[in-house]
């Protein structure tokens, strides 16, 4: 979602009414796309963001907080060295383009930090006085630009400039001048395409207020036409000029955000949207409810389809195992056929691709035909049924227990498949993806793994006043079922259903009454497979009554001794539930 330069242009009117005169005190980068310089005035202080994400690049003030890596990258040592304890002493945006240049003083020096604010063209460069560039976050070689190279000690380049005027300095004459009369696209791509800094969204925006239709083509409009879109393109530029900006962002049905503009776009009023005093407020909800909301559903869509790749696999496997087990029972049928070619072998000849023998293994003494190999003699015929009876004799026991272990390997997988369904936490969906990095189903990364805050398992409290605690993967399960509960505390999961482990605790050893374990069914029933059914079966025992195979995948136990309910999901007794828990002090 790429700024165009009349969100920019605001953004720079907002910082400049607050950072001008700020001494620079502490600048970090997390990876290579995100930087943030905390400022310093007397009695306040702020917090610059700039990240050149292709997805969201920007820059504002920000109150958002963010994890600083143990070692700075050498950009971010850079800016350290020239730029910390230096003073910010003024913005400005080129010719109206998608860049902010911020000017910093320190010691008798000016520096230049500037922000290309492109898409996936972003980058950060710092430049001295003789525009000698000192680093930039992106470095540039000839390799990959012929044309424009950004590396420490070369002369800095601009963007190559576009043919195009900058709207702010445009009047009447200019704005029809620029257009040719012929331009035979449609209309709002006319004002794109020949003044700066302006995106589609604003370029329909402008049309649309002159209340002409946007996809009109140019060449075909009235003189009416081209007057009122001149006057609504002045209209809006002279809001620009003057500062008077209306931060706002449009939201989809599916809450996620349809765009990011400095002017609430009346074009798409089918959209709902969410006006802001500042663009550090807008990029701030922005980055919450978007692009953190995108990442969220990207891992989500990724961890589900490695885990449907390799299910689908395993069943693939499981159909085959089946085939080759119902192959192998039929071991004792080789044996015969062999013994009746045997027993008959005069009666057969060389050449011969099928033969009708009486089966004298039959009571009823019925014919059985034959196939056999024509290019092979009836002994060898013989003998290959032998062979074939042998080798599904010595397979049927292999071919059970890798059955066993591709069952094994599917209850895991749709265990797997049902945490990352029901989690709304990125960090729960990092902790599932390292645990199917340490299963072996995503490649081990060379470098140690981005480090994440491990949620504690999911707590809930029963109307008794019973802690139930329930686990967020597989293995939090293994956790909570093997370490961190006691024997006498109750372990609930649903009845050959993927669902999580919950845990009633049991710290007095007392008889845990009927009803806390019906709710806990419940909730095992709700954190489930089962869901969206009725009469969900949910087993319950004692935590010593659940033991873990040697060797099994994350969460898969085995139990005994258990009683089953039968539960019906409830999704109020649930929010009830945790409620109860969070109110509990």
């Amino acid at each position: 979602m790429a700024i165009d330069g009349v969100l920019l242009n605001n953004c720079k009117h907002d910082l400049e009414n607050k950072i001008i005169g700020s001494r620079v005190n502490k600048i970090y980068q997390m990876e290579n796309k995100l930087l943030t310089i905390n400022i310093r005035q007397p009695g306040q202080s702020f917090k610059i963001l700039i990240s050149i994400d292709p997805e969201g690049s920007r820059v504002h003030l920000t109150s958002l907080k963010f994890e600083h890596p143990s070692h700075p990258p050498d950009f971010c040592m850079i800016l350290r060295k020239y730029l910390v304890n230096g003073n910010i002493i003024e913005i400005n945006q080129p010719e109206f383009e998608r860049v902010l240049h911020l000017k910093i003083k320190k010691g008798g020096k000016i520096y230049t930090l500037i922000l290309e604010i492109m898409g996936r063209y972003s980058n950060i460069i710092l430049i001295d006085e003789n525009e000698m560039v000192l680093d930039a976050m992106k470095r540039v070689g000839e390799k990959k630009n012929k044309e424009r190279q950004l590396y420490p000690g070369i002369e800095y380049q601009a963007p190559p400039p576009q043919d195009k005027l900058n709207p702010l300095k445009v009047n009447k004459q200019d704005f029809f001048e620029k257009i040719p009369d012929d331009f035979r696209k449609y209309c709002y791509k006319a004002i794109m395409y020949n003044f700066r800094g302006i995106g589609p969204n604003i370029a329909k925006e402008i049309v649309y207020r002159a209340d002409v239709d946007y996809e009109k083509h140019y060449h075909k409009l009235t003189e009416q036409d081209l007057i009122s879109i001149w006057e609504s393109f002045a209209k809006i530029f002279n809001k620009v000029n003057n500062g008077n900006f209306n931060p706002t962002v449009g939201i989809k049905e599916n809450t996620l955000i349809d765009y990011t503009s400095a002017f609430e776009l009346k074009y798409l009023n089918q959209l709902k949207t969410k006006n802001f005093n500042t663009t550090d407020e807008l990029f701030d909800y922005f980055y919450e409810n978007h692009i953190q909301k995108r990442e969220f559903i990207k891992l989500q869509k990724r961890l589900n389809d490695i885990v449907n790749n390799f299910l689908e696999k395993n069943r693939k496997k499981q159909k085959e195992l089946r085939g080759k087990i119902k192959e192998s029972k039929n071991a004792k049928k080789y044996k015969k056929i062999g013994e009746l070619i045997k027993s008959n072998i005069y009666q057969i000849n060389k050449g011969q691709e099928k033969v009708v023998l009486t089966n004298y293994f039959d009571p009823d003494q019925k014919e059985i035909e034959i196939d056999l190999n024509p290019k092979i003699t009836p002994a060898e015929n013989a003998q290959k049924y032998f062979k074939k009876y042998q080798k599904a004799k010595k397979s049927y026991n292999h071919l059970k227990r890798e059955l066993g272990k591709f069952r094994h390997e599917e209850r895991y997988l749709e265990q797997v498949q049902l945490n990352i369904e029901q989690t709304d936490n990125e960090n729960d969906l990092i902790e599932i993806e390292n645990e199917l990095r340490e299963e072996g189903y995503i490649q081990k990364q060379k470098q140690g793994n981005k480090d994440n805050k491990a949620l504690p398992p999911r707590k809930f409290k029963s109307s008794q006043g019973y802690d139930i605690l329930v686990g967020r993967n597989n293995k939090q399960n293994d956790y909570l079922t093997k370490k961190k509960a006691n024997d006498h505390d109750i372990w609930v999961h649903t009845k050959k259903i993927p669902g999580s482990h919950v845990i009633i605790r049991n710290h007095a050893n007392d008889e845990i009454p009927e009803k806390t374990i019906k709710e806990a069914a419940q909730l095992a029933a709700y954190l489930s497979k089962g869901k969206m059914s009725a009469n969900v079966p949910v087993d319950f025992t004692t935590v010593k009554n659940v033991n873990k195979p040697k060797g099994a995948k994350p969460g898969l136990v085995y139990y005994d001794d258990y009683q089953t309910f039968y539960a019906d999901p409830d999704k109020k007794l649930v929010k009830k539930l945790s409620k109860n828990a969070k109110n509990k002090n």
